[in-house]
């Protein structure tokens, strides 16, 4: 077995982890794939007992290995700083569990361990020399190490966008909640509710503030906290609005629609934004691929007539 086989045995194992990563993730933000979960478990609600046998050994299944990974993934005193930051990460992500950097840490280390391990036996099997191999299990315990930050980081990327894409809808109904008499935490709580179907980030954000005013948090604190976990530039706007709205004693209501018709504006100027960059974004594609390709055509029987006049004198 050759070093060629073993590399083509590497991409493989590549290739067909991230494409279930991609496709795990891809089901749990479908709304589709959601919407139809959430029928077959209603569906299997409805029928007996045992579907709800079968859902109680998966979730015992699914506790054990949070159990596992948090045993994997304890981290020390001393790593203080490197845990603060993964919870932040966690955080934004829309993993609010005390457990969360545990079983992040342990997912961490038992791929490493188990690509090491698995590179390792490819390497022997290719009898290689123990450089090769060690280098080989190296990088590769490397690369799955960073895969769990690669899908956090692009989870709150998109939830960052959905948040923002939500937002203006979630502006308009806490508007329409404040107007019709509602004070400002029962409209954050209804407008938490309302908007699970349009934006489920959203909708866990202004429940989760709900949730810490229900615990004695402050409104301000509460606020806050809500715009340091999803690091949206929109959102922060809002919650210093509203912040400085409630301790000048203004009326909230105007606040809102205020806010509204800005964040409206904002949004159509990105869009004109981004219609505007089109036409240079399209231009490397047009030169590098479109114009060579047109030249051809349109050069390529004139350059080959020249070519066989100056060939036959």
């Amino acid at each position: 077995m050759n070093l060629y086989f073993i590399l083509a045995l590497v991409f493989s194992t590549t290739f067909l982890v991230f494409f279930l990563l991609l496709r795990m993730l891809r089901g749990r933000l479908d709304p589709t794939h959601k919407r139809m979960q959430e029928m077959s478990r209603g569906t299997s609600a409805d029928i007996g007992s045992a579907p709800s046998i079968k859902k109680g050994e998966a979730a015992g299944t699914k506790a054990g290995l949070g159990r596992m990974l948090e045993l994997a993934g304890h981290v020390q005193k001393r790593d203080g700083q490197a845990k603060n930051k993964l919870r932040k990460n966690l955080m934004s992500a829309g993993y609010y569990q005390e457990s969360a950097v545990r079983k992040l840490m342990g997912m961490k280390r038992v791929f490493a361990i188990v690509s090491f391990a698995f590179f390792l036996y490819l390497g022997f099997l290719g009898d290689q020399n123990r450089p090769v191999i060690l280098l080989l299990a190296i990088t590769g315990a490397l690369v799955f190490y960073v895969v769990p930050d690669v899908a956090i980081n692009s989870k709150i990327r998109r939830r960052q966008e959905a948040i923002a894409g939500g937002l203006a809808d979630a502006l308009d109904l806490l508007v329409i909640c404040v107007e019709a008499g509602l004070g400002l935490n029962a409209a954050i709580m209804r407008v938490g509710h309302d908007m699970a179907l349009r934006c489920r980030p959203l909708s866990d954000e202004f429940l989760r503030v709900t949730q810490d005013l229900r615990t004695g948090s402050s409104r301000e604190n509460a606020l806050r906290a809500m715009s340091h976990r999803n690091q949206v530039e929109d959102l922060k706007i809002l919650v210093g609005a509203l912040v400085m709205a409630d301790k000048l004693g203004t009326s909230i209501a105007d606040t809102l629609r205020a806010q509204a018709d800005s964040l409206r504006t904002r949004i159509r100027q990105k869009a004109e934004e981004q219609a505007a960059k089109a036409g240079i974004k399209m231009l490397l594609p047009l030169v590098c691929f479109i114009l060579p390709a047109l030249f051809i055509i349109l050069m390529g029987p004139a350059a080959l007539t020249m070519l066989e006049a100056a060939a036959s004198r």
